[in-house]
């Protein structure tokens, strides 16, 4: 997917936060996906405009492993809302978020535009999106 190029340098796009807490990355490894943030790194390596934030721990530690995905605006890079997501450490929910990711996730029509059905279950909320800086 290519986007094109902004005055100002930035053509916006996904920015994807993880929570790589230990209570997160215990789940990913019961759940057999503890390479679930080296898949979503590298889907986010791949597409364009794409900003990945890692945090070692967001405290929602009752929601399971989290995700947050919001659209970073053109030029600016700001973020918009957030779509922020539960229980993400399954294999069929980190297949889901690999492939929202690769598609370009979140879009300017909201945080949940073309929300895969596979997560359509585990939102937890939207709203601010991670600060970057």
């Amino acid at each position: 997917m290519s986007r094109r190029p902004v005055p100002g340098g930035d053509a916006g796009g996904p920015l994807v936060a993880l929570c790589v807490g230990h209570r997160c990355a215990a789940l990913r490894r019961l759940a057999g996906t503890a390479d679930g943030v080296d898949q979503v790194a590298e889907a986010v390596r791949h597409t364009t405009g794409a900003v990945l934030v890692t945090a070692g721990c967001i405290g929602a530690c009752d929601r399971a492993a989290l995700a947050g995905l919001a659209w970073r605006k053109p030029g600016s890079g700001r973020p918009g809302p957030a779509v922020w997501l539960s229980e993400v450490q399954t294999p069929e929910r980190t297949a889901g978020l690999v492939a929202w990711v690769s598609a370009g996730g979140p879009g300017v029509a909201g945080p949940t535009t073309g929300l895969p059905d596979c997560l359509r279950t585990v939102v937890a909320g939207v709203g601010p999106a991670p600060r970057l800086g």
